[in-house]
């Protein structure tokens, strides 16, 4: 008997007979709109994979993908898998140093781009004389690559898709680096399954949704469930600058019913509706995550979208979703007296999820026993969450020293992959995260966590503008915990803010003011870069 074809590019081909005139994606940029069914996706994808064929790539040759969120991005990410080749996706919010290195790292066979992403190619001795070089743009003589896209797009296609095992390799990805180095995740045909049907039983969409992502893989997810996908206008880069007046635009013309980005997409969007008394009725549901919400945070977003269902989703690069929870099931629990100031709450696991919560420690976890006699918290003990299943990719490309210091194997063989998150479970099942493994301070042998002592900051000086706490190594101590405040308008003195923080059982050594910006994740811009900011404060540009 035939086994199934498990590449998941033959999920296009399926939207391409039965819904072959349907929008696959829509874009619109600088007042330039652009869409491709999905059956004009899947001839192009088919021509772009022949070429590829045609050019000597082979099943399990890694192919760089510098191109930002685009039709182009689609077709040659699907083009590279439909090939049996594997797509090493370059976010574009990546340091130049960073992108040298990963690009090297990759050991790659090709390189996709646009024209100013092969000046950086042509700067790396290792990626110069890459057998296969592709620009989205117009070449000249081989520059600034071989081939261009649209020549590959002449091509007529095989219609031949390559059949994949469920462990053959299909999209490399690289992790936030919020806890050190970035790490390529090792996402297999099978995960990609898995986490199609995981997202699809967690947040279930209608027939016909239109979707706005941020993020590419959930655009991989609406190609799978034969859902339009439409690319927020916005450089991916400055998340910062994005221009909300823009992005309603978008929705509003386009019909847009569901959107899944980071919270400060919609933070920047509530306020814009905000202002302008604006409303977006046909936008149903809200999928967001990358950083914690605050609770300030979802009371607003109660206000601007008060026709939509807003779901805040936990989760990481290597396990997606692990779990969410509703906007009025946060607001409620956090109003709950008396106020326990304990985390956010991130909800119950998914259903194709395992977790577990083991006593932190910040070395790699060698299983030797089975779990009921391994160091696993007692509940409502914060310690640091494992998960395990389908979906959780189970290594990295050519890292096994961070597999070895993410993943434990337990005695069943089963894969656990740490997140790196402290919480605990509370009595009904509900997990709280408490922050990061990395930037849990140890302070006279006892475990402080930054997350918590910033949020009872904020919650007793609710207007402060921001807010960190992180660890300094101190002699006596072993660590000290240091404060660091960008007041904005208001004022507190320190002496206060010490005697209120060891009231709740925080004591703080040092308090540092600051009108500086703090420094953020790359990725989300939302969470505090613990690592910089240590930085800052040992070179006195924080002081």
């Amino acid at each position: 008997m035939e086994t199934q074809n498990c590449n998941v590019v033959t999920n296009l081909f399926t939207a391409s007979q039965t819904h072959p005139d349907r929008n696959a994606i829509i874009l619109q940029q600088q007042g330039r709109s652009r869409f491709v069914t999905f059956k004009q996706l899947w001839d192009k994808v088919d021509s772009f994979s022949t070429a590829l064929i045609e050019r000597s790539i082979r099943p399990g040759d890694r192919i760089i993908l510098m191109i930002p969120m685009s039709i182009e991005l689609y077709i040659a990410m699907l083009g590279v898998i439909k090939a049996g080749g594997v797509a090493v996706f370059i976010d574009p919010w990546i340091g130049f140093k960073q992108i040298a290195s990963f690009c090297s790292f990759a050991n790659p066979k090709g390189f996709i781009g646009i024209p100013k992403s092969h000046l950086l190619r042509l700067f790396r001795k290792e990626l110069v004389r890459l057998p296969l070089t592709v620009s989205t743009g117009r070449c000249f003589f081989g520059f600034p690559a071989g081939w261009s896209f649209a020549s590959f797009l002449r091509r007529p296609g095989n219609g031949a898709i390559f059949k994949a095992a469920p462990d053959d390799p299909a999209l490399i990805t690289f992790t936030s680096g919020s806890s050190g180095v970035p790490k390529g995740a090792n996402r297999t045909h099978g995960f990609l399954w898995a986490q199609y049907k995981a997202l699809k039983t967690e947040f279930p969409y209608e027939p016909n949704d239109v979707d706005m992502p941020m993020f590419p893989v959930f655009s991989l997810n609406n190609i799978a469930g034969i859902r339009t996908s439409v690319i927020p206008d916005m450089n991916f880069k400055k998340l910062a600058e994005i221009r909300p007046d823009i992005i309603y635009k978008q929705m509003a013309k386009n019909g847009v019913t569901t959107a899944t980005a980071s919270p400060l997409f919609f933070d920047k969007l509530s306020d814009y509706l905000s202002t302008q008394n604006l409303k977006l009725p046909k936008l149903r549901r809200i999928l967001t995550g990358g950083a914690p919400v605050q609770d300030d945070q979802l009371v607003k977003w109660q206000q601007s979208f008060d026709t939509t269902e807003v779901i805040i989703v936990y989760g990481s690069t290597e396990a997606e979703p692990v779990s969410h929870i509703s906007l009025e099931k946060r607001i409620a629990l956090s109003q709950e007296k008396p106020k326990i100031n304990k985390g956010y709450c991130t909800g119950k696991p998914a259903s194709s999820v395992k977790a577990k919560v083991i006593k932190i420690k910040k070395v790699p976890v060698i299983f030797r026993q089975r779990w009921e006699n391994h160091e696993v918290a007692a509940q409502g003990d914060i310690g640091e969450l494992i998960v395990s299943g389908d979906h959780v990719c189970r290594d990295y490309y050519n890292n096994p020293d961070a597999v070895q210091s993410n993943k434990i194997i337990d005695a069943d063989g089963v894969t656990w992959h740490r997140m790196g998150d402290t919480g605990y479970f509370d009595s009904s099942g509900l997990f709280w995260l408490a922050g990061r493994l990395h930037s849990t301070i140890v302070r006279g042998k006892k475990n402080y966590h930054a997350q918590l002592i910033e949020q009872a900051i904020t919650e007793t000086f609710p207007d402060f503008e921001k807010v960190a706490a992180l660890g300094m190594a101190d002699p006596q101590w072993g660590e000290a915990i240091i404060i660091v405040i960008n007041p904005g308008k208001t004022h507190a003195e320190p002496d206060l803010i010490k005697k209120e923080m060891e009231s709740k059982g925080y004591p703080i050594d040092r308090i540092i003011f600051t009108t500086a910006e703090l420094p953020v994740d790359p990725r989300h811009n939302a969470k505090t870069d613990y690592g910089k900011l240590k930085h800052l404060i040992l070179t006195k540009k924080i002081s």
